[in-house]
């Protein structure tokens, strides 16, 4: 399988085996020794399946965390809550406003989660009414714990007094029409061979044909604003994210979803789970997007940063990880390291970069070979 991959052009150095060092002293020995090696650096995708035109949505967010980067004292972490918080307030995306809607046609359940290099790690999962769930996330990160789920991190965030939004938009919903036909025609994946009336687990009941699932999200359409979509929606699978590199050498990734359109109340993506989603540490940062399942049974984040450890360049650590996922399955991720940085997905994503010199977009790159 042949990953569309773009090829940061950072100076790439003779690299040999890496030995255990603390966090600090790894950092600031590659800033020191060759300056050039380093700089700040902001990546960002828009989820694996969104066309590459849509990167003028990354291309904001890359923009705002940069400068985020600069005026903050080179605060990786504080870099992508802005890009992501960017992200989440695009509508196109399915992440904070314009999230997918589940089954029911009424239920949002919002993952989101970050990491820096300093193992500081904090996730939420199946969330709603908020709207920029990374920013609980990020006070998960401050508290005793790692992961808050459901109702418990519902309650947890009418605690930091963050402001409350209707996540559900005319895109989100014209995306679950489509979904809708696709699993009463058979054709929807794993969906086509599973009971998954018996398993439905909403309050409403599970619709028994295709005009009563149409009917309740009719229903839900009725009791909602906003004005109708105005192109039609993608077939974005999951995810924004971001990884950052600063000019000291410090790496952070975040990541924020709406999950899947198909799935019952409950389900978890790979959004909220170290080492799936995402990853970061002194040797670089990870971040996945794509079919859940599918980065949690490949551990991707957590196998890409392993091979930038290694002294793999971030593109190719992409490949040697996703070579083996289908492109049924879909998988997009992004990863930059002290070597560059590099994207990859089984089908469209859109995405952007900003470093010191340039901005770069999917939608304008021209692929190169790293030197």
């Amino acid at each position: 399988m042949v990953l569309p991959l773009a090829l940061g052009c950072d100076p790439r150095p003779r690299v040999g085996e890496v030995p255990p060092r603390s966090v600090d002293a790894v950092a600031v020995e590659r800033a020191a020794s060759d300056p050039a090696r380093v700089g700040p650096l902001v990546l960002a995708h828009g989820g694996q399946g969104s066309p590459a035109s849509r990167s003028d949505g990354p291309a904001v967010a890359v923009d705002r965390g940069f400068a985020r980067l600069e005026s903050e004292g080179e605060d990786a972490v504080a870099a992508a809550i802005a890009t992501i918080e960017s992200l989440e307030d695009d509508p196109r995306f399915n992440a904070g406003t314009g999230a997918n809607l589940r089954l029911d046609a009424r239920s949002i359940e919002a993952d989101a989660a970050l990491m820096d290099d300093r193992a500081r790690f904090g996730a939420v999962a199946g969330i709603a009414d908020l709207r920029h769930p990374i920013r609980v996330a990020e006070a998960v990160a401050a508290s005793p714990h790692l992961l808050l789920v459901g109702e418990g991190a519902q309650a947890f965030a009418g605690t930091l007094g963050l402001e409350a939004r209707d996540l559900s938009t005319p895109q989100a919903r014209a995306k679950l029409a489509r979904g809708y036909a696709k699993l009463f025609a058979g054709e929807a994946g794993p969906w086509s061979e599973w009971d998954w009336r018996r398993h439905w687990n909403f309050a409403t009941p599970a619709p028994a044909k295709l005009d009563e699932a149409m009917a309740l999200l009719e229903a839900a359409e009725a009791g909602a604003q906003g004005e109708a979509p105005d192109e039609t929606p993608d077939e974005t699978k999951d995810t924004v994210g971001v990884v950052v590199r600063t000019a000291q050498g410090r790496y952070a990734a975040a990541l924020s979803t709406g999950g899947t359109t198909l799935a019952i109340h409950g389900r978890v993506g790979d959004v909220p789970l170290l080492g799936a989603g995402l990853y970061a540490g002194p040797h670089g940062a990870v971040a996945a997007t794509g079919k859940g399942e599918a980065i949690i049974r490949e551990l991707v984040a957590a196998r890409v940063y392993e091979l930038l450890a290694r002294g793999q360049t971030p593109a190719d650590a992409i490949r040697l990880v996703t070579r083996e996922i289908s492109p049924e399955e879909g998988v997009g991720v992004i990863a930059v390291s002290d070597l560059g940085w590099g994207t990859g997905a089984t089908s469209q994503m859109a995405w952007a970069a900003r470093d010191r010199d340039a901005r770069h977009r999917a939608d304008t790159w021209i692929q190169r070979q790293d030197r």
